[in-house]
């Protein structure tokens, strides 16, 4: 089950940022502090909301695809409006889809139970060898500083290790 199976974000989004990380259980705490660094715009309350459901999709794509597997997982956090979308691309190896399941005491489906009830939208599609989970968020127009909506995006060098979206790493 997922809700918004289509796009909610009105206009183009903007790329604010993207790294991929190793497909490992410690790489959660590494993905919530870069979308910390990449949105800082985002009033506190609403981005730890935002964060937990990065921690989520993280530890999900670590956990039930071939990413757990000596592989990588990406974060991409972009924006539209008032928009915040986060998107979390894992390596693949499973056949069926993220979903939520029905039993809310049961042992799995739980961080997507989380991720469903604190985003606006969220939803999967195929991608690159593997499956993109996105989710997005509502960010009230009251909540965005004026820089978030003139800057430009981060041109931070690429860390160690970054391979860019759809690229390889050299």
């Amino acid at each position: 089950m997922t809700r918004g199976t289509t796009i909610r974000a009105r206009g183009p989004l903007r790329l604010l940022g993207t790294t991929s990380l190793p497909g490992i259980a410690r790489s959660a705490p590494q993905a919530r502090a870069f979308v910390l660094r990449v949105a800082p715009h985002i009033d506190a309350e609403a981005l730890a909301d935002i964060v937990l459901c990065v921690d989520e999709l993280v530890a999900n794509a670590c956990e039930h695809t071939a990413s757990g597997l000596g592989g990588t997982v990406t974060v991409i956090v972009s924006a539209a409006g008032e928009v915040l979308r986060v998107t979390v691309l894992d390596d693949g190896g499973t056949a069926a889809a993220p979903r939520v399941h029905d039993d809310p005491c049961g042992e799995n489906g739980r961080g997507l139970r989380l991720v469903d009830a604190l985003s606006t939208a969220w939803g999967t599609h195929r991608a690159l060898g593997g499956t993109a989970v996105w989710a997005e968020f509502q960010v009230p127009a009251g909540l965005r500083t004026a820089c978030s909506l003139s800057c430009p995006p981060l041109t931070r060098p690429a860390p160690r290790g970054h391979v860019p979206f759809g690229g390889t790493s050299s």
